[in-house]
């Protein structure tokens, strides 16, 4: 008779720990907007002094421009997250809003055009585009406190998210007891 494993608690405490940390970044959206830049940043460096390195010591190889390019951009972009992290966020916040703005524009005619060829859900587009220009005028407009600030609050929501269907799926799965598997 073989013994099937219980559930482990590891799942249930990081789950915990993922929600806490989501309502401590919404608690604390600045620090956690500039935490997550900062955290970037460190990644993006490191990619970057790694990349020159590979790119410099497979110099042979018929890419070397290219990945040299990429190695140094990822490396000064990183170094500007670390350097500037607020300024970063709102760069960042206003490279979502510029995004957001140009899919709306495109949602827009995309909706019209589907209006004027007379398919029915074409106003469910409609209001997805004028979604997306609501969102983006308000991160563009938000200034430099609000921009990294959002940037937290949006880890916050989506770190409670992931917690929350963490512990619901672990605690769904059915505590497996002792089975014979002779």
């Amino acid at each position: 008779m073989g013994l099937v494993p219980a559930k482990s608690p590891w799942l249930r405490i990081e789950a915990v720990l993922l929600i806490v940390l989501g309502i401590a970044a919404l608690i604390m959206p600045l620090f956690a907007g500039v935490a997550l830049t900062l955290t970037l940043g460190l990644i993006l460096t490191a990619a970057g002094v790694v990349g020159v390195i590979s790119a410099i010591a497979g110099r042979h190889h018929v890419h070397l421009g290219w990945s040299l390019a990429s190695a140094i951009l990822a490396l000064l972009l990183g170094l500007f997250l670390l350097i500037f992290p607020l300024a970063a966020a709102v760069v960042l916040a206003v490279l979502i809003g510029a995004y957001l703005l140009f899919d709306g524009v495109t949602i827009i005619g995309l909706a019209v055009n589907r209006r004027n060829r007379g398919d029915k859900p074409w106003g469910w587009l409609l209001a997805a585009g004028i979604a997306d220009l609501v969102l983006a005028v308000f991160l563009i407009t938000l200034g430099a406190l609000g921009a990294a600030s959002l940037i937290g609050v949006i880890l916050g929501i989506d770190l409670i998210f992931a917690g929350v269907a963490l512990f619901i799926t672990h605690a769904s799965r059915p505590r497996l007891a002792p089975s014979s598997l002779v």
